[in-house]
């Protein structure tokens, strides 16, 4: 297993992930800015054998860091990937001095909040509506990796 920064080259294995994994998936396009123009984000891809089977991205301004994407292929879940790519973002965010780490989460993603818990992120906040198809409230969570 490695994890490597995201390339062009991997968009449409990534899209194909999202469509697969979220019922308000994120476009091509959306993926391309984030790698292109954005000059604060940060994307990765989790390979195993050299097939790509996660992918995550999140930004940071200032010492604050928000976490976009955190994915894993279903055939792949429960594995220990999801732990990987979060250990990856802790420490880089740690070499990056930021302070906070911030992410939204569907409140009823039980195995998701479950695994943001056990690395000490806390609920921080509910936002109404946040979700859609289906439509569901979020969860803000955060984690202070420095006071």
């Amino acid at each position: 297993m490695i994890i490597r920064e995201m390339s062009l080259k991997d968009l449409d294995t990534v899209v194909d992930l999202e469509k697969e994994l979220f019922s308000d998936p994120w476009s091509y396009k959306s993926f391309l800015h984030e790698l292109t123009n954005n000059q604060i984000s940060h994307y990765f891809v989790l390979e195993n054998e050299n097939i790509i089977i996660g992918y995550f991205g999140f930004i940071i301004v200032l010492d604050e860091c928000q976490i976009y994407n955190i994915a894993v292929a279903k055939e792949f879940q429960s594995r220990g990937y999801g732990k990987k790519m979060i250990e990856f973002i802790i420490d880089f965010c740690k070499k990056k001095d930021v302070k906070w780490i911030i992410l939204e989460v569907r409140e009823y993603n039980f195995p998701a909040l479950e695994l943001y818990m056990k690395y000490g992120f806390k609920k921080a906040a509910r936002i109404q509506g946040y979700y859609r198809h289906p439509l569901e409230d979020g969860i803000l969570m955060k984690l202070e990796l420095r006071e």
